[in-house]
């Protein structure tokens, strides 16, 4: 039962690289299953944690939380205390508990020093960073992600789109500082994997970063196709947040072509992820007005 035990977590491990999400969190229960039938209490732990990583991508991870604090506390596994750490700190994440999700992204880190494990420390640092620019600490956020990078140095495999996802991030920490051809240039090079991998799921906030770097350097034919294409995929994965963050940015991208009627159009689909705002003509005109690159911030 050990050798199925393995081949589970390692189907749900490619489960997870191919996107199908659902697939491998039944992977992860089926092998957390086999290890409480053997007693083997801390494997079992480790399949829950595994199964939670991928919960928190379908937003169902926060009813995991008092279970993942129990192992945190009690487990003599540090790598499962970690990945108990790291899964609350994203599961505070997505439900906008940003003050826990920092604390727990910073334990997490911590418990992979002393693990000595680059791989994980990458992971909770991804999300320190993530966190600090989110609050637009770039600094500190640029710091966390360069960390990152040099973590996933001679990456190959899944890895490398994990890597990708990091230098997305830093490129557009880059582009909110003011260096935008370095930022582009990452933010290209991490696209490049993405769609080398097929890896949808990941790929349409690269595509919003660079719509918004291409609006700042005026390549508007650029940032509408990257616009789009990331607007096309986040209404796929009911990704509301880039969904409107597109929005914002294919409008803006249609006043500084002189498209006042397009503007208004994109607009006016914006405002249905806001029902109970009302948003009104003056409102949008006031929209209209506004360079809209300075009041978005892509990870809020």
């Amino acid at each position: 039962m050990r050798e199925r035990y393995e081949e589970l977590l390692m189907l749900g491990e490619r489960a997870v690289g191919a996107d199908n999400f659902e697939h491998a969190a039944g992977l992860f229960a089926e092998a957390e299953s086999v290890a409480r039938e053997l007693g083997e209490i801390d494997l079992a732990d480790r399949a829950f944690c595994n199964r939670c990583s991928v919960l928190v991508e379908l937003d169902q991870g926060a009813d995991q939380i008092p279970k993942l604090k129990e192992i945190l506390l009690s487990s003599g596994d540090t790598r499962n205390r970690f990945l108990a750490a790291y899964c609350t700190g994203v599961a505070y994440y997505i439900s906008e508990d940003l003050e826990r999700a920092d604390s727990y992204a910073r334990r997490a880190t911590g418990i992979a020093r002393e693990i000595g494990d680059q791989s994980l420390e990458h992971r909770s640092l991804n999300l320190v960073g993530t966190l600090a620019a989110r609050a637009s600490r770039f600094d500190e956020a640029e710091e966390a992600f360069r960390r990152c990078m040099e973590a996933h140095a001679g990456a190959d495999g899944y890895q490398r789109v994990m890597a990708a996802q990091v230098e997305d991030n830093l490129g557009y920490v880059m582009l909110c500082t003011d260096r935008l051809d370095e930022g582009i240039r990452r933010c290209e090079a991490a696209r490049a994997v993405l769609e080398e991998y097929e890896a949808e799921h990941y790929l349409y906030e690269v595509l919003q970063d660079l719509c918004y770097g291409y609006v700042l350097t005026d390549e508007l034919d650029m940032a509408f196709s990257c616009g789009t294409e990331a607007l096309e995929f986040a209404i796929k994965y009911s990704d509301e947040q880039i969904a409107k963050n597109c929005l914002f940015l294919l409008s803006e991208i249609a006043v500084r072509r002189g498209d006042t009627f397009g503007a208004r159009r994109y607009l006016h689909e914006l405002t249905a992820y806001y029902p109970e705002a009302g948003v009104s003509e003056e409102i949008i005109d006031v929209f209209l007005a506004t360079d809209l690159t300075t009041v978005v911030n892509l990870r809020g």
